[in-house]
């Protein structure tokens, strides 16, 4: 049984479905792609899945925006955010920045109507999430959950939107630096942002690829593909050698792992 890891184009936003071993599904994010008016919902629906687990890392608009369709299609078994955070908190800061969206307001009906998980499920892979506790950081940023997966000696990290400062302070866990050790594909945070990249990260883990889901370039802050790639070993496309895969120039990233720990990475781009 293998493990399937897709990391969707959604410009600047945040999707990836994971196919575990047990043939369950668990969807990190659900933002969607407004230019070619791709959704997750509508992908979900096409290939006949329901979400076991839907993993909200951020609460940002651009991580929930297909959550109303998702709700309406194919309504997920198990909901998962930030569990310090209140759902008052949530409309609170959203109507001092201007408001809630769509998404954000379904996950907060969510976050009013999913009970905190229960006795885990044998998905069969490791599933590890990391949160910082609300008051310790104000802003959905650094608030954001961090999830590694861990399927046959391969690891994979989801940090949110994380910035430098939430990495520091990660930095002092010692069971979060064990499971840094442990990744070898490493999603960049923040969508690759300037803000989200702490070399000091690098001390503990030492990825072969670095994965960044975000839309084209149009500020400063987005150029750091070359910075990303002197942490990463890189992986064989053919005869090139890649060290940072990007949904911007690559398109959707699809990853199998093996039950011998063998991985295949592919684009659609």
């Amino acid at each position: 049984m293998t493990t399937q890891i897709r990391i969707f184009d959604v410009d600047h936003g945040s999707c990836a479905a994971v196919v575990t071993p047990n043939g369950q599904l668990i969807l990190l994010d659900c933002g969607h792609n407004s230019t070619r008016d791709w959704r997750p919902s509508s992908w979900l629906v096409s290939q006949r899945l329901r979400p076991e687990l839907l993993i909200v890392s951020n609460l940002d608009e651009d991580h929930v925006s297909d959550l109303p369709n998702i709700d309406r299609l194919c309504v997920p078994n198990r909901f998962y955010t930030n569990s310090t955070i209140s759902p008052d908190y949530v409309v609170y800061k959203k109507n001092e920045g201007g408001g809630l969206g769509p998404g954000i307001t379904q996950a907060v009906a969510y976050m009013r109507r999913f009970t905190a998980l229960s006795a885990p499920i044998d998905y069969g892979l490791e599933i590890r999430t990391f949160e910082h506790r609300q008051g310790l950081f104000d802003d959905f940023n650094n608030l954001s959950v961090v999830t590694f997966l861990f399927y046959a000696g391969q690891g994979i990290i989801f940090p949110g939107d994380i910035e430098q400062r939430a990495w520091h302070v990660f930095l002092a866990d010692q069971e979060f630096r064990r499971c840094l050790a442990r990744t070898n594909l490493f999603v960049a945070s923040h969508h690759g942002r300037e803000n989200g990249l702490e070399p000091t990260v690098f001390d503990y883990c030492h990825p072969e690829l670095i994965l960044i889901s975000d839309k084209s370039i149009r500020h400063q802050t987005q150029l750091t593909t070359a910075r990303y790639g002197a942490y990463a070993g890189g992986v064989m496309f053919g005869r090139t050698r890649r060290d940072v895969l990007t949904t911007r120039n690559d398109g959707t990233i699809s990853i199998t792992i093996q039950p011998n720990g063998q991985g295949q990475v592919n684009t659609s781009g």
